[in-house]
């Protein structure tokens, strides 16, 4: 059998695959529609994703974590799901035209319509979790990653012609729709599994406590990743959400997606192994050293080139400039405590889970009000300085669940953090040399910083990028390889 570090590191590769080309299609959309019209449909796609989540109810994470569950259990989340899916978006289809005026009261008309064709996903993604469930606790990353490419295929596709034949905004809409309804067809079919028509109460209330619990974290994570969106949206407009939303699809949008994959990889991981503290303290720290050396000098790379890559967009999203590069230093701090959620619950805290978003929105909802006096700089600013500040007590919970000091915590990302220096340094000395056009500054400055950073993981950094490779092939070092202090 493969190690436990191999199935791992490959998964944390497959299920992180597919975003490469969602994030070209973003990339489209920005450049070729109004940034107005992207700006509402951000805000609708916030409020469809919510409802979606409150749908899913935490139930295929529920049945993730406890190992003893069934075929019955399932099929009860399935129905539950779907008939919750089915009334949300019955219920927002008749309620749209008073939605849209709450949310968006100077183009109710405009933001009304992509409203009505968003929320058209919610039953797709209400239930898709329950599908993917099943794969996650085989740990069959290869098998989850062919449905999420396909589906981006079918997303890019979708855009692509409805684009080309002058849809404008409602392309963005329903190519998401198109997304969500193929990835849980792939979902299905790799899954293997059909939910019989059978709703056993018993097997739900066995799933039921945790999921809520969970999904009342995940509500509040929610709103803590969405609120500078909401606080953007009403006091500056759609237009400067617009600009937010490119700028934070660009850094904060990678790392929602990174922890997502990394709860979908890891989760499963950490609750095979959460009655070994041993092999978890060196599983996890591996993680987050992983985490740190792969995205730490790219984010880098991004904060010193924000000004070429956001113009490559368009000469108009010149405001986005500032928040890319505030944002990317957000993401830096952030990205390293991506997989403490995963500890939460792998250890079944998932009360934890839900009193820290608590607490984080708690702290969020004054700070962000204050930024947003000072326009999208003051918010993207405010991000970042709390995610200092969260990082650090979130950090703390979990070393306490694992027995892990901070010294030995802090021992695995400074290799990772003298890279991303050196990464952004060369850069930034090579950014006054860079060709004019936005398309050849960003080709040659990747180059630079893609040399720089490869210089630096070589001589700061081979034996644990060797280990990681060693892991990722399966071959006899995976042992070694599994402790991040074991080589320098």
């Amino acid at each position: 059998m493969q190690s436990l570090a191999t199935r791992t590191v490959r998964g944390v590769f497959w299920t992180s695959s597919p975003f490469l080309l969602q994030f070209v299609t973003t990339f489209l959309f920005y450049g070729l529609l109004p940034t107005e019209q992207m700006g509402q449909f951000e805000g609708a796609l916030m409020i469809v994703m919510f409802l979606a989540l409150l749908c899913d109810l935490g139930l295929g994470s529920a049945l993730i974590q406890d190992r003893d569950t069934g075929d019955e259990h399932f099929a009860a989340a399935f129905w539950l799901c779907l008939a919750l899916g089915g009334v949300t978006t019955t219920a927002v289809v008749l309620l749209v035209s008073t939605v849209a005026e709450l949310v968006s009261p100077e183009d109710a008309d405009g933001f009304g319509p992509i409203l009505r064709g968003l929320v058209l996903l919610v039953p797709f993604a209400a239930v898709s979790g329950l599908f993917r469930a099943r794969l996650q606790r085989d740990l069959r990353w290869r098998a989850m990653a062919v449905a999420e490419i396909g589906s981006s295929v079918i997303h890019a596709g979708t855009a692509l012609s409805l684009l080309a034949t002058g849809h404008g905004i409602t392309s963005a809409v329903y190519s998401a729709v198109a997304r969500e309804a193929a990835l849980l067809l792939a979902l299905a079919w790799t899954a293997r599994w059909l939910p019989t028509p059978r709703f056993g109460f018993d097997a739900l209330r066995r799933i039921l406590a945790f999921g809520l619990n969970l999904t009342g974290s995940r509500c509040l994570n929610y709103l803590n990743s969405n609120l500078a969106r909401v606080v953007i949206g009403w006091s500056l407009g759609m237009e400067a959400l617009g600009f937010y939303s490119f700028a934070y699809r660009l850094t904060l949008m990678p790392l929602v997606r990174i922890s997502t994959i990394i709860t979908r990889v890891f989760f499963p991981t950490f609750s095979a192994i959460s009655h070994d503290n041993d092999l978890l303290r060196r599983v996890y720290l591996r993680s987050v050293q992983a985490v740190a050396l792969t995205y730490w000098p790219a984010l880098a790379a991004l904060a010193v080139l924000a000004e070429p890559v956001v113009l490559l967009a368009g000469p108009t999203m010149g405001p986005a400039v500032w928040p890319v590069r505030l944002l990317a230093l957000a993401t830096i701090i952030k990205a390293v405590g991506a997989s403490v959620g995963s500890v939460f619950l792998a250890k079944g805290k998932a009360s934890w889970a839900l009193y820290w978003s608590a607490f984080s929105l708690l702290v969020l909802i004054p700070a962000l009000y204050w930024g947003g006096l000072f326009g999208i700089e003051g918010v993207c600013a405010v991000l970042a300085a709390t995610g200092a500040l969260f990082l650090v007590l979130s950090q703390y919970l979990a070393n306490r669940l694992m027995g892990i000091g901070f010294a030995t915590y802090s021992a695995v990302l400074w290799r990772p953090a003298l890279v991303a220096l050196l990464t952004g340094a060369v850069t930034l000395t090579a950014l006054p040399m860079l060709p004019a056009t936005p398309v050849m500054a960003c080709v040659v400055g990747t180059a630079v910083a893609a040399v720089a950073g490869l210089a630096g993981l070589r001589w700061i950094a081979w034996n644990d990028v060797r280990g990681m490779w060693h892991s990722a092939r399966g071959s006899s070092a995976d042992a070694s390889a599994m402790s991040p202090l074991s080589k320098g």
